[in-house]
């Protein structure tokens, strides 16, 4: 979904730094603004800091300075309940799934829904039939709602990527993060699961932004990218101006671009 100049942006991140105890600078004043409907991809090299950028929005990570404005508000301000809501309008997935094995399909969908589900009702699995039935919507959505009643350890690591998307759909998200969402995959699947995080964002219309490595899965599936380097931004454009120069800058003057088909 394409951006234009009269809209407000929906995240604000403002002169970022992550110092890490042990004196690793993650990210070095990182400014930037995601807009409303974008399919923002964030690129780079191992420990250029991305994931430290997703953890620090979704509130895992703490900055040591700098602002994160979701929707206008700072999000270091933001605690106990407040934090739980803003977790569920910025959803995360992550690169091993983080399901739990031995629990159904359908179930670990619902664990989407345990913030906004009475405690005790949620210990004993007892959610309302619209919840069970938005984890079924949402996996339908995944193109995986067959598999809802099996074990998640029965499934391939595509296929419990794509519960993974479920489960953070059914939360509501007004922004999804997707860290590394392909990293342990095959192309092939590959393919599949970024198919389906287009479908999240171009019929939900949720804001997606997701760390990647292979430039052929970024020039076909963001409508603007951003990359880091050492911690700090060196890019923020489209994708289909990264050339062959960016690319070296990126990455190195050794580095060899490699396609996922």
């Amino acid at each position: 979904m394409s951006t234009n100049g009269a809209q407000t942006p929906i995240l604000s991140v403002k002169n970022l730094n992550i110092i890490y105890p042990n004196g690793v600078h993650a990210l070095k004043n990182v400014s930037f603004d995601v807009m409303p409907g974008e399919f923002l991809v964030i690129i780079g090299l191992s420990g250029s800091g991305k994931s430290s950028l997703l953890r620090c929005i979704n509130h895992l990570n703490a900055a040591t300075s700098g602002e994160i404005l979701f929707h206008g508000k700072d999000i270091a301000q933001v605690k106990g309940k407040d934090e739980r809501e803003l977790r569920r309008r910025v959803a995360m997935i992550f690169q091993h799934f983080n399901l739990v094995g031995r629990h159904t399909v359908q179930s670990n969908v619902l664990m989407g829904r345990l913030s906004q589900t009475n405690s005790l009702k949620s210990v004993f699995g007892m959610f309302s039939d619209e919840d069970k039935q938005k984890a079924l919507d949402y996996l339908k959505l995944v193109g995986i709602s067959e598999k809802a009643r099996i074990r998640a350890d029965q499934l391939s690591g595509g296929q419990q990527q794509r519960v993974a998307i479920a489960r953070a759909l059914v939360q509501g998200p007004e922004i999804l993060l997707a860290d590394e969402p392909v990293a342990s995959l095959d192309p092939a699947t590959c393919h599949v699961v970024m198919d389906y995080l287009e479908k999240v964002n171009k019929e939900l219309g949720i804001t997606i932004m997701c760390n990647l490595h292979f430039l052929s899965l970024v020039r076909r599936y963001a409508t603007r990218v951003i990359a880091l380097k050492g911690g700090e931004l060196v890019y923020n454009g489209r994708p289909t101006e990264i050339d062959e120069n960016w690319f070296k800058q990126i990455y190195g003057e050794a580095a060899k671009e490699v396609h996922v088909n």
